[in-house]
């Protein structure tokens, strides 16, 4: 059985992505930078608030939110993630492509600065994902 502080250490992952290719690379990629890792996939960022707000989950050690989705409500949740204070905590990772940048002023304007550029190479995601972990959480 598994003490507390073992239990706390295991990373709880919140990824807000809608298309069901990404979620199975996230897993596959998690599963080699981070085998313990809890990851819960939200397919809007509605979902992700919600999940949040329920208080259902584990609270999540960090939240990574893809900025390339179909429904465009990134920095309304943004503003709803830093109007809640025990959320302002928990790390965000905002994942961007060049065909859709992120407006970095924008984001820091809300609080958040940490956008980083989604890796489309595998093994290059493994990395990220690894060095996202380790420093964040």
């Amino acid at each position: 059985m598994k003490t507390y502080r073992q239990l706390t250490s295991i990373p709880v992952v919140f990824i807000a992505c809608d298309q069901p290719d990404d979620h199975k690379q996230y897993r596959q990629a998690f599963g080699e930078a981070c085998s313990t890792a809890v990851l819960y996939f939200f397919g809007h960022k509605g979902e992700l608030l919600a999940a949040l707000r329920q208080q259902v989950y584990p609270r999540p050690s960090l939240l990574i939110m893809d900025w390339n989705m179909t429904l465009h409500e990134g920095y309304a949740a943004l503003a709803s993630l830093r109007q809640t204070p025990a959320w302002h905590t928990i790390p965000v990772v905002i994942m961007t492509t060049a065909d859709r940048p992120v407006d970095d002023v924008k984001c820091q304007q809300i609080g958040y600065e940490l956008v980083i550029p989604k890796e489309i190479q595998y093994e290059k995601l493994v990395v990220q994902l690894g060095g996202l972990l380790q420093a964040l959480v």
